[in-house]
């Protein structure tokens, strides 16, 4: 007959072990799926970071006769596991847009001039774009217009703030495949003029180049672990070294 007392001992050593166990899964788990994968048939790398960082970039070596510059980067911002999932949340400056607007006076007073000015790169192109003045959010008044350079007449403006929208009109994707590209960009609203007497607004968006339009939204985006790596957007991804 077993002694009570070394009974007890058995098995409160067997619970202490297995709490051991327990805790250092949990504390291994977080970082079970963290590295970098491979998209298989494509050209696609994700890492995912031990510090909780997110990347997906082109895996690729652009040819010398291509003109336009492929931006490498596809997404990038944070991750969270989860039961059998990865989440993914945008960076903390996705929607950030970097902007400056120099106020003058143009010899025409009836009007109010705007001109949009985009970083100088071969990739950006200015035809893709509508941009909108947006004067009462409100009652939805603003005015958009297909080139960087435009003006309002003076009758209906007034003394009031204004926003400016981009609206991106070739967002890419394939047919029938969802976008996750942006269509719209709010790079400022409630804009108070400093001086009546100006009517020309010269508005330069500093950051607004490729990598920053064609960045893909990814917040909310759900990752599915499997046995034999991630599944996302209808594709694998396996981990290399």
């Amino acid at each position: 007959m077993d002694h009570p007392y070394i009974n007890k001992i058995f098995l409160s050593t067997f619970l202490f072990l297995l709490c051991l166990s327990s805790t250092g899964q949990r504390v291994k788990n977080p970082t079970l799926i963290s590295g970098r994968y491979q998209k298989v048939n494509g050209k696609e790398l994700l890492f995912l970071n031990d510090n909780k960082t997110f990347l997906c970039i082109r895996n690729q070596v652009q040819k010398p006769d291509v003109i336009v510059p492929l931006c490498d980067t596809l997404a990038k911002g944070f991750w969270e596991q989860r039961a059998g999932f990865v989440i993914l949340k945008n960076s903390n400056d996705f929607n950030k847009m970097d902007y400056a607007i120099e106020e003058s006076e143009m010899s025409s007073g009836d009007s109010v001039y705007f001109k949009i000015i985009l970083p100088e790169e071969d990739a950006l192109n200015y035809s893709n774009f509508k941009f909108s003045i947006i004067t009462s959010p409100l009652t939805g008044q603003f005015i958009e217009a297909g080139k960087p350079e435009f003006a309002i007449s003076k009758k209906s403006w007034g003394d009031v703030t204004f926003g400016l929208v981009i609206r991106n009109i070739a967002p890419g994707s394939d047919y029938g495949t969802k976008s996750y590209h942006r269509i719209y960009f709010n790079v400022f609203e409630d804009y108070r003029p400093r001086n009546s007497r100006f009517n020309l607004f010269t508005i330069t968006i500093k950051n607004f180049n490729q990598c920053f339009y064609e960045a893909m939204d990814i917040g909310g985006e759900v990752i599915g672990i499997e046995s034999n790596g991630l599944f996302w957007r209808g594709n694998t991804y396996r981990k290399v070294k």
